[in-house]
């Protein structure tokens, strides 16, 4: 296990840096000491144990190096994650919200058997099998108001999936994360043209968006819109 020299994100509560501002490094500090999730580099500084956090892997990890201006992680925060997997972005989600609930919805039952293996010592995360096309069908599982609702489901109607969320579970001023990958909508049309398509379906469902921030650096036909209720 290596030694580095860690320091605190200027912006974000819980997640950590090395090297430069232009090029950094991101951390999360390490809930199960000694344990990783994806192959991660685990590091020290100062006796205390921290897991290097692979853009290239979690495309939350990309959009905290593309410094958006809203700052939507708190250590207090209800997430509802649609689109778990196997667990690499919500173990890095469960280090920063450690006064927080992470309710993780995954539709394959082989992807929910890893992401249960994975975080059964992470006490803020409730895996919870569904479809997040059927928002209704998981209310039993939910007992918190929900203040970040983060999707990534590669289906072609992303962003009507999004709205259903959001209507069920976000509260007012609440923010949604919608990570939109353009190939999943339609392989044929351009990626420009589905994005603004997506884009309109959120504004007339009354939704505010914040930003958008484009992530083809670290995920190919990807971007993310920041939403707020």
């Amino acid at each position: 296990m290596k030694k580095k020299k860690i320091r605190p994100h200027p912006h974000i509560k819980n997640v950590f840096i090395s090297g430069s501002l232009e090029r950094p490094k991101l951390y999360t500090k390490n809930a199960i000491k000694g344990k990783t999730i994806y192959g991660e580099k685990l590091c020290t500084d100062n006796g205390i144990e921290y897991r290097e956090w692979n853009p290239y892997r979690s495309k939350l990890a990309s959009i905290i190096l593309k410094n958006p201006s809203i700052k939507f992680l708190s250590k207090r925060s209800k997430c509802l994650y649609l689109g778990a997997a196997s667990g690499t972005t919500i173990s890095h989600l469960s280090d920063i919200l450690t006064n927080g609930i992470i309710y993780a919805l995954e539709f394959a039952e082989r992807s929910i058997r890893q992401l249960i293996q994975n975080t059964s010592e992470r006490m803020n995360v409730i895996p919870i099998l569904g479809d997040a096309r059927f928002p209704v069908k998981y209310a039993k599982s939910i007992f918190t108001d929900i203040d970040i609702i983060y999707q990534d489901v590669a289906q072609p109607n992303q962003a009507e999936i999004a709205v259903r969320n959001c209507d069920y579970y976000l509260k007012e001023e609440g923010i949604l994360i919608l990570a939109i990958k353009s190939q999943s909508i339609d392989s044929v049309s351009k990626s420009e043209k589905i994005y603004k398509k997506e884009k309109r379906v959120l504004q007339e469902a009354g939704l505010l968006i914040l930003e958008s921030i484009d992530i083809q650096k670290y995920a190919s036909d990807h971007i993310v819109f920041i939403a707020k209720k």
